[in-house]
């Protein structure tokens, strides 16, 4: 294909990621992917790297010019194939810390076209990383580690619903019209209108614990055979414990539950029991806790870029605790293991 019908189905395709493009523009779009299974890879391929130069902040986290000399040498796409732009794009998107997975169908039948562009993307974290996905109502989602966020490429309907295995931080745009519902674990729902929260719901985890910095949001789970609602205020945190499906309401700062996302650990009068749990995330390790002295004390501190160990010996001068890495580490995931003993 000619240089300039290039430019052109890239300039289309940016447009068709957002669901903007017209009918006679899709037709060409169908066309072209149908004309060879190239270019039926390079679109989901270059949807991929639109998604995740997307994402809030990336101009500030990558050096683009540096990211092209490093993996100049490693893509081997011409600029009449793709186009310089998406090429920048390429670069900048190998040193973001997630998972792209999508399927994007296109269709010839143009009744089906609608149902194209709504198909379900699932971004999911690398262990020990933390990102950030803007999504199609302009909302924006902080993923912690070992996190997935599934999302529709657009949200139609009454609701805007979103699927939340892992923990994360939601600033959600306001709209009177639809609901933002976030499905999590252990058959739990948080429902609100536009609001600043945050949600931890690890699948190995029973509890499920949601903190509201502003506005109001409505946390739903099954409690027998009804559906049971609370509602929060900012300032609060719920505590859903699925194993007896159980809900408890506690005021917090949120300052310890909310500071993850910009790479900080802050502890204010936190039980080490639960400090531990915000270490495990944030350095992809396991605590096996085999002594419990000590392990419900209360600890107060702010760490920033700070080493695991200087960590765990602040605990240990503070608590008497005493803490040595495990000889037998899991091999199948890379996570070392720590004996609080």
């Amino acid at each position: 294909m000619e240089n300039q019908n290039i430019d052109k189905i890239e300039e289309i395709l940016f447009r068709y990621y957002q669901g903007k493009v017209t009918n006679e523009e899709y037709q060409l779009i169908v066309a072209w992917s149908e004309s060879s299974e190239e270019n039926k890879k390079l679109i989901q391929q270059l949807y991929s790297i639109y998604l995740a130069t997307d994402i809030r902040k990336v101009t500030k986290q990558v050096d683009t010019e540096k990211a092209l000399h490093k993996v100049s040498n490693q893509i081997a796409i011409r600029k009449k194939s793709i186009g310089w732009k998406w090429i920048q794009h390429a670069a900048a998107i190998l040193f973001i810390p997630l998972l792209v997975t999508i399927g994007l169908l296109l269709r010839n039948n143009k009744s089906e076209y609608h149902s194209s562009i709504a198909q379900i993307i699932n971004v999911r974290t690398n262990p020990g990383m933390i990102t950030s996905v803007v999504l199609p109502d302009s909302s924006i989602v902080y993923l912690n580690s070992e996190s997935s966020l599934s999302y529709p490429l657009v949200f139609d309907g009454k609701t805007r619903e979103v699927h939340l295995i892992g923990e994360a931080y939601f600033e959600v745009a306001k709209d009177p019209l639809r609901r933002f519902i976030v499905s999590t674990t252990h058959q739990t729902q948080i429902e609100v209108l536009g609001t600043h929260f945050n949600v931890e719901a690890y699948e190995k985890d029973e509890k499920v614990i949601a903190t509201l910095l502003e506005g109001k949001v409505d946390f739903l789970f099954q409690e027998n055979t009804d559906t049971r609602k609370i509602g929060l205020k900012p300032g609060e945190k719920l505590v859903y414990d699925s194993k007896v499906r159980k809900a408890s309401l506690h005021k917090t700062s949120c300052q310890s539950e909310v500071s993850w996302k910009d790479g900080t650990i802050i502890l204010s009068g936190t039980p080490l029991r639960e400090a531990f749990r915000m270490l495990e995330k944030r350095y992809h390790v396991e605590f096996v806790i085999t002594n419990n002295r000590g392990i419900d004390d209360t600890y107060t501190g702010v760490f920033t870029n700070e080493r695991l160990d200087r960590i765990l010996d602040h605990f240990k001068i503070s608590s008497k605790i005493r803490w040595r890495y495990m000889e037998e580490q899991d091999v199948a995931d890379k996570k070392s293991k720590i004996e609080i003993y």
